[in-house]
C-alpha cells in the first residue's frame, strides 16, 4: 500500500515550508494531494519523491518557474545530475532520502565518498549522517517508511565505517584497552561502531564485539584482552531493571574496569551511580573524558 504523508511531514523531509508547498501547488500544480473527509491534505510516496527532486534542484539554484515546466521524467533526470555533484550539507537530506527510498546502493556509496572527501569522516557522520538517521527513525516509528529502508541505510553506513576503520594504522598497547559492545537485546550498532572508529583513531587499542552481546561474553572477553574500559549504549527496547541487571553483572565481575554507558534507558543512573560508572550523553563528552585520561 502506498504510504501517505501530511504536508508537515513533507516540510520536514524536504526542508521546504508548508506555506511554500501550498503556493507551489496553487501556482504551478507541482503536487496534487488527496484530501480526507476533514479536508486534510495527504501526499503519496511518489509525490514525496517528486518534492525531494524539486527541493534538490531549488537548492542548486534552479528557479521554481523553470522546474515547473519540466515533465516528470525530465525532473527525475535533471535531479539525478545533481545527486552526486555539487553536494553540500544543505542538499544532503534530499540526496540521501532519494537514494535510500530507491535502495540505490551505487548512488548512496558515491554520496558517502563525496561527503567524506569534502568534509572528512567525522563531520560527515556527525553533521550529515546522524541527523539524517534521526529523521529516518521518526519516519520508521510512524510507519512512513519500511524497516527495510532504515536497515538498508544503516548497513551502508556500517560498511563505510568498517572500511575506514580497517585502514587505520596498527596500534601499540601504549594506552588502556577499551572494549565496545551492545547488550544482548540491542542491535542499534552504528553509534558504538562510530565510537570505535574515533577511539582507534585517537590511538586507543579497542576490541569491538558489536551488537547483541550477553554480559557473560563481555566479562570473559574483557578479562582476556585486559580491558580497562567498557563502552556500551542502551537504545533498543528494554526495561530499567533489565538494564540495571546487565550493568551490575559486569561491574561486580570486573572490579578493576570503568564502564561508560549511554542511552535513554540509563538517564536514571546519572545522579546515582558508582565511581566506576560514567553516564555520557554526547560524543564530545566521551572524547573529552578520554583525552583527559591520556
Amino acid at each position: 500500500m502506498d504510504r501517505q504523508y501530511s504536508i508537515g511531514e513533507l516540510s520536514v523531509l524536504s526542508q521546504i515550508k508548508a506555506h511554500t508547498i501550498r503556493i507551489w501547488e496553487q501556482r504551478y500544480g507541482l503536487l496534487k494531494p488527496t484530501r480526507s473527509e476533514g479536508n486534510t491534505r495527504y501526499y503519496s510516496e511518489q509525490q514525496l519523491m517528486k518534492l525531494l527532486n524539486v527541493a534538490l534542484l531549488k537548492k542548486n539554484g534552479v528557479k521554481i518557474s523553470q522546474i515547473a515546466t519540466l515533465s516528470e521524467q525530465e525532473l527525475i533526470d535533471t535531479a539525478a545530475k545533481h545527486t552526486t555533484s555539487g553536494t553540500s550539507k544543505s542538499t544532503a537530506i534530499e540526496q540521501l532520502m532519494t537514494a535510500s527510498m530507491n535502495f540505490d546502493q551505487t548512488t548512496l556509496s558515491k554520496l558517502f565518498n563525496t561527503y567524506i572527501g569534502q568534509y572528512g569522516i567525522e563531520e560527515t557522520f556527525e553533521e550529515i549522517i546522524f541527523p539524517y538517521l534521526k529523521i529516518v527513525g521518526n519516519l520508521w516509528v510512524n510507519g512512513k517508511i519500511t524497516p527495510g529502508h532504515e536497515h538498508f541505510f544503516s548497513n551502508m553506513c556500517k560498511l563505510k565505517l568498517f572500511s575506514v576503520i580497517d585502514q587505520l594504522p596498527n596500534i601499540k598497547e601504549l594506552k588502556p584497552h577499551i572494549l565496545l559492545s551492545l547488550p544482548e537485546w540491542d542491535y542499534h550498532e552504528l553509534g558504538i561502531l562510530y565510537y570505535n572508529f574515533l577511539l582507534k583513531k585517537a590511538g586507543y587499542p579497542c576490541t569491538y564485539l558489536g551488537q547483541a552481546v550477553p554480559a557473560a561474553d563481555v566479562i570473559q572477553t574483557s578479562r582476556t584482552v585486559n580491558a580497562k574500559y567498557i563502552i556500551t549504549t542502551f537504545i533498543g527496547p528494554t526495561t530499567e531493571k533489565e538494564t540495571k541487571n546487565y550493568i551490575d553483572s559486569i561491574m561486580k565481575s570486573l572490579t578493576d574496569v570503568h564502564m561508560y554507558i549511554s542511552g535513554s534507558h540509563v538517564l536514571s543512573f546519572t545522579n546515582n551511580h558508582p565511581k566506576r560508572l560514567t553516564v555520557f550523553m554526547s560524543i564530545d563528552k566521551l572524547l573529552q573524558d578520554f583525552r583527559l585520561k591520556e
